[in-house]
């Protein structure tokens, strides 16, 4: 868990350098919300699994913390939508479609 969160860190970390030049792009922040929010997700979804049946409980926040990224993945289509800005930036194609 520690190095995937420590690597979400450092390229939030970069993009905010970026940010602070008039450097950043669009689809960098697009690249760190589609990484950081799965990461993040992951990371409880493992935590809820390792307390067991405590991980479903008040006794411990894993699950509120679960449920609260499961709403920010789902409401806008986070995971998605971010993957396809990150494509049409590396292929220059619009995957969009209307």
């Amino acid at each position: 868990m520690i190095t995937e969160i420590t690597k979400a860190q450092l390229l939030c970390l970069r993009l905010g350098q970026l940010k602070d030049e008039g450097k950043v792009r669009a689809q960098q922040i697009s690249m760190a919300k589609r990484n950081n929010v799965q990461m993040a997700l992951d990371t409880a979804r493992l935590a809820r699994d390792i307390l067991g049946a405590a991980g479903i409980v008040d006794e411990h926040p894993i699950i509120r913390h679960m449920l609260n990224l499961e709403t920010v993945n789902t409401y806008e289509g986070t995971h998605d939508i971010h993957t396809l800005i990150v494509g049409r930036d590396i292929t220059g194609l619009d995957a969009f479609g209307m």
